[in-house]
């Protein structure tokens, strides 16, 4: 079976389970042909020895990670069962491009021996250049998984199925499984749980970006749509024009069949031509378009442009033009000899028949090009109001990076003795105003922490966002304190526990009451080994959009860094690491190459990564906002482009046709203004009629795209009116330059002429 029909068990939508879970469905999933793990590791591995130590990211997986995913190492071996088992030796396999970049594409890299966070671990092999995991690891651990489950130790599952097992039946068995599991496992199933679940690992690796590419594909398909109709229009209005072309050929013996032939070869030659120079315009835009896509994009990396991309292309563009072509050409090779070659301007009922085509076609792509507009301006209207809301702090001037702290530092003394020392090092630079560490930053995605207020009448446990943070977090982002204090470097472990909260906590825990000196206790059902003492909170704090721009702030904790219980701060710095803010008074970037010196001197071992600064962090924050609304642009100025095209088309063959009848108004006193008028008249119908189809199709069509708002409604008027008169004043534009044209319409030229 292809990775494309491999499974991830779990037990909700997150994907992520413990353990005793893992071994559960190992042992008794008979729908499984294998089940395999990988950890849920955010953080990270630092590699050192030879060049500059490196931080890179890392996923622990099984033995069987890569043969569930049908993945053969190009080099070496992948892992043993013995390297799998707890306490086993470490071995590591790299991806091709880690391989290539830090150790030179040398071959005896395999049977190696590395440093991966102050261990020595095996090199047993290189994974193949096309391998793309969905974390983008660029090494991969042993996962050693322990003889007795870890608490805090949580893994995602893939599976592959038995031969002949469909998904239904592998669904069929999840409910069974889960009652025989929690009544081994009682303790470990949670009230909200419902059972294991199975879902497509394709559904696993598309993940939030699966609406965005649904809406983009159908504003590819209305573009294709709106095209085909131009191409159908243009093709009619071509053969108006060769009517009695057609009949002088058919009056020298030419059968329908060699006419329409004819016709169709002339309209796929301008499909290769036209279908050409769209391949070249793609193949320079997808270069372009791979440095616009954001991280969270599946594959975007491997975005390119090949061989079965370009002949699809052409295929398509051959197809479309021969479907729609094909009635325009036989329209046109049906030709009544003796009527063509007697009519005048050829106005026969055909070409009536023509027209009323032409007119069908062109309010049809005035109609696509209003969803697609509507759509392009309520995603723009959406990204204006994400931009505008304010995230709570001040990113000016700020550089940011993070550190994964080496095992050495896996308790709290080591770990503030390190970040003190960098803490005063750092200040220590003449560029350096102010300098923080978290555990995560603002827009990240961070931990949650179980937490009760003690002393209120009705004890409620709560799930605050969980910051730990040094005492100058608040002044380096310019966290506003609106009650009490801040941190201070008197708040060490052998000092009175506290806490401070954000406003939101305040608003909605204490509803008015004066938190300052209320007692809050953290860790509240996580087990003896995670006990934190009640804390006493001091401050209040603005709220920060912790999570992301376009959700509300969130009840937030945070504590000092100092006073974080030692059992929190290993899994803390194998899940997420230590984040860094620096306040500069110079421009943050040109302060980075100092910022590295000055960690590697503390410890040559430990490395920086993910610097940037804060404004890039909001701008990456939006990025997957901004490249959908880029592309519905993009979309939407051709769909407008090629209204306009069809009814400038229209409205100029309208002219020539009528060009007799306009020169005997002109003759009998017609004023050009009437002219002008009539001729903008006839256009206008034509798009009001489409704007009016368009828009009740678009009130249909935008609840679609719900689900990518923010501050907006799907059904918002000011949008409706916007796009309509944006669409009426391009309709008024194409219109009016034929329409010029006739007014300028020399009588005794046209009478003669007829």
């Amino acid at each position: 079976m292809k990775v494309g029909s491999s499974f991830r068990g779990n037990l909700d939508s997150d994907s992520m389970v413990e353990g005793t879970h893992y071994r559960f469905l190992q042992e008794y999933g008979h729908s499984f042909e294998s089940v395999e793990a990988h950890e849920v590791v955010t953080s990270g591995a630092n590699v050192s020895g030879g060049t500059e130590p490196e931080h890179l990211v890392s996923a622990a997986v099984s033995a069987g990670f890569f043969r569930v995913l049908g993945v053969v190492p190009a080099r070496g071996r992948a892992f043993t069962e013995e390297e799998d088992r707890p306490n086993g030796p470490c071995a590591v396999v790299l991806t091709d491009g880690l391989w290539r970049r830090r150790y030179g594409a040398d071959p005896s890299t395999v049977g190696r021996s590395i440093t991966l966070n102050d261990e020595s671990c095996l090199v047993t092999g290189i994974l193949p250049p096309s391998f793309r995991f969905d974390q983008n690891a660029e090494i991969f651990t042993s996962l050693r998984f322990p003889a007795v489950p870890e608490s805090g130790h949580y893994y995602c599952m893939l599976a592959r199925l038995n031969p002949g097992v469909t998904v239904e039946q592998a669904r069929l068995e999840m409910p069974a499984l889960f009652s025989r599991f929690k009544a081994a496992h009682g303790n470990l199933v949670d009230d909200g749980e419902t059972g294991f679940q199975v879902k497509p690992y394709l559904d696993s690796i598309v993940g939030d970006a699966r609406p965005s590419l649904w809406v983009l594909q159908g504003a590819v398909g209305l573009v294709l749509l709106m095209a085909c109709a131009n191409v159908a229009n243009l093709l009619l209005l071509r053969g108006s024009g060769r009517t009695r072309e057609m009949a002088v050929r058919a009056a020298l013996g030419a059968d329908r069949g060699r006419l329409a032939r004819q016709l169709i070869t002339e309209s796929m030659l301008l499909a290769c031509l036209g279908g050409g120079l769209g391949l070249l315009i793609a193949h320079w835009g997808i270069s372009v378009l791979r440095s616009m896509a954001p991280d969270s994009l599946p594959r975007a990396a491997d975005i390119s442009f090949d061989l079965p991309v370009a002949g699809f292309a052409l295929f398509l563009s051959g197809f479309t033009v021969l479907i729609f072509g094909l009635v325009p050409a036989l329209q046109a090779s049906r030709v009544d000899v003796t009527t063509s070659l007697k009519a005048l301007s050829g106005r026969t009922s055909a070409e009536i028949g023509r027209a009323r085509s032409r007119v069908l076609l062109v309010g049809t792509e005035v109609a696509l090009s209003t969803i697609l507009l509507t759509g392009a301006v309520l995603l723009m209207r959406s990204f204006v109001a994400l931009r505008d809301v304010s995230p709570g702090f001040d990113p000016t001037s700020v550089l940011t990076f993070r550190i994964s702290p080496l095992p050495r530092y896996s308790t709290t003394p080591a770990l503030w003795d390190f970040e003190h020392q960098v803490l005063r090092q750092l200040s220590a630079l003449p560029a350096v105003d102010t300098v923080a560490s978290a555990i995560c930053l603002p827009l990240q995605i961070g931990p949650d922490m179980p937490a009760a207020v003690l002393g209120q009448r009705q004890s409620t446990t709560l799930g605050p966002v969980y910051r730990t943070v040094s005492p100058d977090y608040f002044r380096a982002l310019r966290i506003p304190i609106i009650r009490g204090r801040s941190f201070a470097d008197t708040d060490t472990a052998d000092a009175t526990p506290v806490i401070i909260i954000n406003n939101s906590f305040a608003q909605q825990v204490f509803m008015g009451r004066d938190p300052l000196g209320e007692h809050i206790q953290l860790g509240i059902g996580l087990g003896a080994e995670y006990a934190d003492p009640p804390r006493v909170i001091v401050g209040v704090v603005g709220n920060v959009r912790e999570t992301s721009l376009d959700q509300p702030a969130q009840i937030t904790v945070f504590i000092p860094r100092a006073q974080v219980p030692s059992s929190l701060t290993a899994p803390i710095n194998r899940l997420v690491g230590t984040s860094w803010v620096v306040r500069t008074k110079i421009p943050p970037a040109q302060l980075a190459g100092d910022v590295r010196r000055t960690i590697l001197t503390i410890d040559p071992q430990q490395p920086i990564s993910n610097v940037s600064t804060m404004e890039q962090m909001l701008s990456t924050g939006v990025r997957h906002q901004r490249f959908t609304l880029l592309l519905m642009i993009i979309f939407a100025a051709l769909g407008i482009l090629i209204a306009a095209v069809g009814i400038y088309g229209v409205v100029s063959y309208g002219v020539t046709q009528r060009t007799h009848e306009i020169g005997i108004r002109i003759a009998l006193g017609e004023r050009t203004g009437n002219v002008l008028r009539m001729i903008i008249e006839n256009g206008l119908k034509i798009a009001l009629i489409g704007i009016g189809i368009g828009t009740v199709a678009s009130l249909m069509m935008v609840r679609l795209l719900s689900g990518l708002l923010f501050g907006v409604r799907p059904t918002d008027p000011v949008t409706f009116v916007a796009v309509a008169f944006l669409l009426l004043v391009v309709v008024l534009l194409a219109c009016y330059f034929p329409a010029r044209r006739a007014t300028k319409v020399d009588p005794v030229v046209a009478l003669r002429h007829e």
